[in-house]
């Protein structure tokens, strides 16, 4: 599983190949913005988990949907396509590396139409289904 850090480590690289191609720094922060800070829904699930709702896992900046909102983005705030190469670079590490029920598990309407229900999307072992989410705070630093 990619962790926030492998994402960004990922985002720099790939900000720093854009930056140095295209002599900006807007492409340099975009794709940290969009590839790595959008693991800060993780933090919604844990605080799900502490709320008692265990079996679920909405992710809800995770989405194959938002990609035509980072194109307009990108339009919009002149990125030249950054932020949207740091969303997809994101997302496409997840789709590899995670284990998942199905590959449409990286819709957000995917998820909803399952209930978010971790059984339903994740690992079928529920030992490998985000651990993350039951673990303390300081287990969760770790994690990152």
């Amino acid at each position: 599983m990619p962790r926030p850090r492998y994402h960004a480590l990922a985002s720099l690289a790939l900000g720093t190949a854009l930056a140095i191609g295209g002599r900006s720094k807007r492409r340099l922060v975009a794709p940290i913005v969009s590839g790595f800070l959008i693991d800060g829904d993780h933090l919604f699930d844990f605080a799900l988990g502490r709320l008692g709702f265990h079996g679920r896992m909405v992710l809800p900046l995770h989405g194959w949907e938002y990609v035509a909102v980072f194109l307009a983005l990108d339009r919009r705030l002149k990125t030249s396509g950054a932020l949207t190469a740091g969303y997809v670079c994101h997302l496409a590490m997840d789709q590899i590396w995670n284990e998942k029920r199905s590959a449409f598990s990286y819709f957000l309407a995917f998820r909803a139409w399952r209930g978010f229900r971790a059984d339903q999307l994740g690992p079928l072992d529920p030992e490998k289904r985000h651990r993350w989410r039951h673990s303390s705070p300081v287990g969760l630093l770790r994690w990152l």
